[in-house]
């Protein structure tokens, strides 16, 4: 089992990801990933978007530009599984809070 890295920075894409493919960023990841977080061009950035699985990625910054080029695939997506929720409703003030 892969050891999770907790330190790197994530980023939840809306884009298809494959290995090596070069995705230009919107002002809004540009600004979070350049002025908050303030990482510099060729920094380790963690990419998913809830289907491909997590990819990693170096940062590109050109002007007020930036880009992720992926790198390997880290993960494959995880699917949640099926949840039943099963209660027995011993009292009927406390069913409320259930519901």
């Amino acid at each position: 089992m892969a050891r999770t890295d907790f330190t790197t920075p994530r980023l939840c894409l809306d884009d298809d990801l494959a290995s090596g493919r070069t995705l230009a960023l919107g002002p809004e990841p540009t600004n979070y990933l350049v002025n908050v977080l303030r990482l510099k061009p060729g920094a380790r950035v963690l990419v998913f978007n809830g289907r491909d699985g997590e990819y990693a990625a170096a940062l590109g910054v050109e002007k007020k530009r930036a880009t992720l080029t992926l790198a390997e695939k880290l993960r494959e997506q995880e699917h949640p599984p099926a949840v039943d929720y099963l209660f027995a409703p011993l009292k009927h003030a406390r069913l409320d809070y259930m519901a």
